[in-house]
């Protein structure tokens, strides 16, 4: 490889803090948005299962529009680079007006929020697509993509830790102090979540090259990619393994509030309370008593730690297994820690983050496998058809990203409000507590299953990617020359 495609290191702590300032939000958008409508902004959530679904449905569609111009309008600054520095703001802004609770009646309220969340989901795809795409034309050198998006998933990571363990005590502190509402409490929270993400996208933008063009310069038809897409067995693989991998996590996830909130504590009036109520956890973390609210950010937090060690470690795992065999360990024992929620008492508050730890701990490297996979599909695509449609690519993975989270907000929402879960009730029967429970643990396991098919027919050896890097370096020298 050329001295050019190599990067330094504060190229690569630049592009990783990007995803560390989106995942900010993305925090909120994929843990906290079901718990902040039904919790703050008080849909039923049933009501609100159905907005994300239909917001998604829109959003997939986006994703591909803002894959496919990118990939088809080059600026002084780039493809890719050009959407981050320029939709950093919005993005922003949109954010603290989505989680803003307005004195609206019902009606108007769910209008609110769908037009809100819609187009917040949209301009994340402004930002994240070409986010994402942008480590595909960083280098041309499969070990410097490889390091990079190491480099983003150890940031982001970081970012989900501050994100997840300052959210809700924070809330609650600000609530406390303030004596304000939850709902208030939160937008504040969210304010500063927001300004957090537009200064770290700033960076990304400004501090990143990118380096690699298309061998042939020509604009590519949309067909053409899409045809070539849906083609490619080894883009159809691992996009439905990360959608089945982002329903695994982010299930877990999405339920890890509720698990905190309803099955291991117990809820009682509190005059005392700006809401009237307030809740207890059954047992105690070594002696000590908690809230429900600190205890979900340990644990949000914890794993956040153990995924930034997980990443640096399993690239000696990968060096001797391959992308492919790590991830496949990776689900087999992610779901063999999940299963044992079940059978640990709630009262185990120990326990319980020793198994949240052992979770992330085997899962936590999946997300950067899977984004510097989608890197040798963009050069084993562009070997075979000579056309590199990166941003195309790129889109999918932040599509799977999506649809995973939404599947792992639709499918506990529907099963809870079918059980007849209604939020703060006081009265809430056991079966609706085990149901969080069967949820929480069983449902990744489910995902897994699927993941793991997927990527059992998943064909792009670690020879084949040297092989086309290889390939694409002599067509691009044989091109200049």
């Amino acid at each position: 490889m050329e001295n050019n495609q190599k990067l330094s290191f504060l190229e690569k702590v630049s592009y990783g803090v990007g995803d560390m300032g989106c995942n900010f939000i993305w925090y909120l958008v994929a843990c906290m948005a079901t718990f902040f409508y039904t919790e703050y902004f008080g849909l039923p959530i049933g009501t609100v299962t159905a907005m994300v679904a239909v917001v998604t449905v829109i959003d997939l569609f986006f994703d591909v529009i803002v894959g496919a111009v990118a990939d088809r309008h080059k600026f002084k600054m780039g493809r890719f680079r050009p959407w981050i520095f320029y939709g950093f703001l919005p993005f922003a802004a949109v954010a603290i007006i989505t989680f803003y609770t307005p004195d609206f009646n019902q009606t108007l309220k769910l209008v609110y929020a769908f037009f809100s969340f819609l187009l917040l989901r949209l301009m994340y795809s402004v930002v994240n697509v070409p986010y994402g795409a942008l480590l595909g034309v960083i280098s041309a050198d499969p070990n410097e993509r490889d390091s990079t998006s190491a480099f983003r998933n150890i940031f982001a990571q970081v970012g989900w830790f501050f994100a997840s363990t300052f959210c809700l005590p924070a809330v609650k502190l600000v609530s406390d102090a303030l004596h304000l509402q939850g709902k208030v409490a939160f937008f504040y929270v969210v304010c500063v979540y927001a300004v957090i993400a537009a200064i770290l996208l700033f960076c990304t933008a400004t501090f990143t090259k990118e380096r690699v063009e298309p061998v042939k310069q020509e604009n590519n038809k949309l067909i053409d990619d899409l045809k070539d897409l849906v083609s490619n067995k080894p883009w159809v693989m691992l996009t439905l393994a990360g959608i089945m991998m982002l329903v695994f996590t982010t299930c877990h996830h999405q339920l890890t509030n509720y698990y905190c909130k309803y099955y291991l504590a117990t809820m009682y009036v509190d005059p005392a309370s700006a809401d009237g109520f307030s809740f207890k956890l059954i047992g105690t973390f070594f002696g000590a008593e908690m809230s429900w609210e600190t205890f979900s950010a340990f644990m949000f937090a914890s794993g956040a730690i153990v995924t930034i060690v997980a990443t640096i470690l399993s690239k000696f795992v990968v060096n001797k297994f391959g992308k492919k065999m790590t991830w496949i360990g990776c689900f087999v024992l992610a779901s063999i820690v999940s299963a044992l929620f079940l059978v640990v008492g709630k009262e185990s508050l120990a326990t319980i983050i020793l198994l949240q730890i052992l979770f992330t701990l085997f899962i936590g490297p999946s997300n950067y496998l899977m984004w510097s996979m989608y890197g040798d599909i963009a050069d084993k695509s562009e070997v075979e058809t000579g056309r590199r449609a990166t941003g195309m690519i790129f889109s999918s993975a932040t599509m799977a990203q999506k649809l995973g989270n939404t599947l792992a907000a639709m499918i506990p929402g529907v099963v809870l409000a079918s059980a007849g879960y209604v939020a703060n009730d006081i009265n809430m029967s056991d079966s609706i507590r085990n149901m969080i429970l069967v949820v929480f643990a069983l449902f990744p396991i489910i995902s897994a299953v699927f993941s793991l098919i997927c990527l059992f027919l998943y064909n792009i050896s670690e020879e084949d990617v040297k092989r086309n890097a290889k390939i694409l370096e002599e067509r691009r020298l044989a091109a200049k020359s």
